[in-house]
């Protein structure tokens, strides 16, 4: 089969007219034509980190909207459902993706729990990464957290890293605010990414020890804006990702957005190409096409090369761009949390004078440690965090400044990476109607007020939907304008939740265990 039109060739960074020749699933010759047709054939892009449970959809359905944005490859960390179900949940996404003709190569988690002082659904410790490292569908060991174990070199850290060094698999980082002494102790153990850099100064140190970063455009976690500059000198130690990504926001676009927004800017069209398919191919040996003879016979079609909106996509030979809705057929899951009530969730102010308070940046991880005055604790209000994996459930008691709902609350069962229950609202009363409805549903997203409740079932792990990506996409809109309605005035007040329980990124989280201070690594309360 042949196909006509503008090759854009990214390693000699050329264009000229042509056609791909291939058979079955691999390209057998690229023909230069004296003229051709006004469409342009390219790779495919990669998704250099993601968490595909994030977007709240299983593999195949989430590949099928990646594949019709011209994503063909990810490199997909699947920790969220790790902590839930352990191995059983890693295998369950193995076997999912491999329906689909999207590329997935996974990472293995490198920090199930995310720190040894988080209580998680499951633990996988050295044996059990180095097993599921050896599988040929895995591509690298998963983003490590526990940066202050690294640092301080603790053994079960050290042999997954060793592990992935010996089977020939890179090792991806994450290391906020890391610099100095301690990231060149980071970087020396042989971790070759991050994708946490919040200022040029911070990728620049770390990119001159070596790391390549990944510049990121999630629904909540955004560091394009800041980090762009790096595309002019840095473009060989640079990838795109999206990280964490609402299915509403897959509808619109993938990494095809960040092409789009980088030649607005006035780059480079080869040097951003390079970025979004070479760099990323290369470092994770990825099985994916470059429009080569020899390589799969992956690529796209376009119309023009400024909006990157494919008319078709192949993979492997085949056109996939417009695969049918297709059920998970099994639901893992791991959920034992009991109804709460308000006598629950009660605390007592009396004597205290300061508190600790979380501050929620809108669009940002990074989370402030603010302290209140009693007097001004009417800016903040209730957080709570309850384990979803015991029948008895400790619950931790915080609170929040930013969420600023007006007589309403969120709860939720995406709180990465343990995923307990998390909510935050106006009231005790509000926040357990919001808890029990999740725990009703055995996991997922629910919005409350005094009259109404909206929601959003997840039976997949308490992560994931088994609807389609239109269905969920709605489903997460008719939350999101709840809140709004109650005057919350965050962007992606649930991804913006789901994060507050992650504590390895500054400052001040919660977990079930109570309020957790980053920069000293202890719990506070």
């Amino acid at each position: 089969m042949k196909i006509e039109g503008q090759i854009v060739d990214i390693i000699r960074r050329e264009i000229f007219p042509g056609s791909v020749e291939f058979e079955g699933d691999t390209i057998i010759a690229i023909h230069r034509h004296e003229t051709g047709i006004q469409q342009y054939i390219l790779p495919g892009f990669v998704d250099a980190h993601n968490h595909i449970e994030s977007s709240m959809l299983p593999p195949h359905e989430y590949a099928r909207m990646a594949l019709r944005h011209g994503t063909i490859a990810t490199i997909s960390d699947p920790h969220e459902i790790a902590n839930v179900c352990g191995k059983d949940g890693m295998r369950f996404m193995l076997d999912e993706a491999e329906q689909s003709p999207l590329k997935i190569g996974f990472a293995v988690p490198s920090c199930v729990p995310a720190s040894p002082l988080c209580s998680a659904g499951a633990v996988l410790d050295a044996t059990d990464v180095t097993e599921l490292l050896e599988d040929p569908r895995t591509y690298a060991l998963a983003e490590m957290m526990n940066y202050p174990g690294v640092i301080d070199k603790d053994p079960d850290c050290m042999a997954k890293i060793n592990a992935a060094h010996r089977i020939g698999k890179p090792v991806d980082g994450h290391a906020p605010l890391v610099s100095g002494e301690h990231l060149k102790k980071y970087v020396s153990a042989g971790i070759s990414t991050d994708h946490e850099a919040n200022s040029l100064a911070e990728a620049e140190e770390k990119i001159a020890l070596g790391m390549k970063i990944l510049i990121r455009e999630g629904s909540t976690a955004r560091n394009f804006n800041t980090l762009h500059p790096l595309i002019k000198h840095h473009k060989d130690m640079l990838m795109f990702c999206t990280d964490d990504l609402k299915a509403s926001d897959l509808l619109e676009g993938h990494i095809n957005k960040l092409l789009r927004k980088c030649l607005y800017l006035g780059y480079d069209l080869f040097d951003v190409l390079q970025i979004a398919t070479l760099n990323p191919v290369r470092h994770y040996n990825i099985p994916m096409g470059l429009l080569r003879p020899g390589d799969p016979a992956d690529f796209i079609i376009c119309n023009n090369l400024k909006n990157f909106s494919p008319t078709a996509t192949y993979v492997n030979g085949i056109r996939v761009d417009e695969l049918p809705y297709r059920p998970v057929q099994q639901l893992p899951n791991n959920f034992n949390a009991p109804f709460i009530s308000v006598s629950d969730i009660a605390d007592n102010m009396e004597g205290k004078e300061m508190f600790d308070v979380i501050q929620v940046v809108d669009g940002d991880l990074y989370t402030p440690h603010v302290k209140l005055s009693k007097g001004n604790m009417g800016q903040a209000q209730k957080i709570v965090v309850i384990n979803r994996y015991e029948p008895k459930a400790h619950i931790g008691i915080g609170y929040i400044k930013g969420f600023d709902m007006n007589n309403g609350a969120l709860a939720q069962s995406i709180a990465h990476d343990s995923h307990h229950i998390i909510a935050t609202g106006s009231s005790d009363e509000l926040i357990v109607k919001a808890v029990n409805e999740v725990v009703r549903m055995k996991g997922g997203i629910v919005v409350a007020d005094p009259n109404k409740i909206t929601s959003l079932a997840l039976p997949i792990a308490g992560l994931m939907s088994n609807s389609p990506i239109d269905e969920v996409a709605t489903a997460q809109q008719q939350l999101i304008t709840h809140l709004h309605l109650m005057r919350c005035p965050l962007m992606s007040p649930i991804v913006a939740l789901s994060f507050m329980q992650l504590i390895v990124v500054p400052e001040l989280k919660i977990t079930d265990q109570g309020l957790f201070d980053v920069m000293e690594f202890k719990y506070i309360s």
